[in-house]
């Protein structure tokens, strides 16, 4: 059996009920055919990159991302400085934001063609306490059949992200302002039969490795005949190292 999902509409009704509890916390669940959750956890802080690596050097944000990042939930534990938003990465018609939050971490939004970044979820924030990594990804946003994949590359040396598809197909993206990326991942709207966690690796400008990291993007929990109930995965950017809990493989 397989799962279809309109990520965002099911995000939306997930993060209104977050707030109706109050539940301060460093998580949200995106729920798939009522069994997936997508985990709101940390990758970067932005007050260390602005401190260390000078990730301030992207374009000044436009009103409506501004508008965007005031739209986020304080519920859920962070305060994101909107009026320092900044344009770091861009795919195509996908483009991506983020901002420093009072807690000292950072928070992320996308601009997409099928959701304005003024849209009401206000974007996706993380803590400084798991800022430290060298490459971070999440999954930032989506439609019926496209996700989108962001993050960060910690290495001010770094040109370029590759990773993979669910597909196995090889994906490369350069990397923005302050080392923020972001890419537009093809996909068939159902859970994949398999864990989605491909190698991040970040390359310099000659193509060196940099840093690489295996990350967790999607995962499958199956029924005892193998075959994929739901899937989730992370909100925010974060590293490696980390699973949904109660996954069944």
């Amino acid at each position: 059996m397989s799962t279809t999902v309109d990520p965002i509409l099911v995000f939306r009704a997930e993060l209104e009920a977050a707030a109706s509890r109050r539940i301060g916390a460093r998580r949200r669940r995106l729920l798939i055919a009522g069994a997936v959750a997508i985990v709101g956890v940390l990758t970067a802080s932005l007050s260390l990159a602005a401190t260390k690596t000078g990730w301030l050097t992207g374009e000044p944000a436009p009103p409506p991302v501004i508008a965007g990042f005031k739209q986020y939930t304080p519920q859920l534990g962070f305060h994101p400085e909107a009026g320092k938003a900044q344009f770091v990465a861009q795919d195509g018609p996908i483009k991506l934001y983020a901002t420093a939050n009072r807690e000292g971490g950072i928070c992320f939004l996308v601009d997409e063609p099928w959701k304005p970044a003024n849209a009401g979820d206000g974007g996706t924030c993380a803590s400084r306490k798991q800022a430290l990594v060298p490459v971070s990804a999440g999954w930032l946003g989506g439609s019926q059949d496209v996700l989108v994949v962001g993050g960060r590359v910690a290495d001010e040396r770094a040109t370029s992200v590759t990773f993979s598809t669910p597909d196995g197909d090889p994906i490369a993206r350069p990397v923005g302002a302050g080392g923020f990326y972001v890419a537009q991942v093809p996909w068939s709207g159902h859970c994949p039969v398999k864990d989605w966690d491909p190698l991040f690796i970040a390359l310099g400008a000659e193509g060196q490795r940099l840093a690489e990291s295996r990350i967790l993007l999607l995962q499958t929990d199956l029924d005892a005949q193998g075959r994929a109930l739901s899937c989730g995965g992370s909100v925010t950017p974060r590293g490696s190292g980390w699973e949904l809990p109660g996954a069944t493989h």
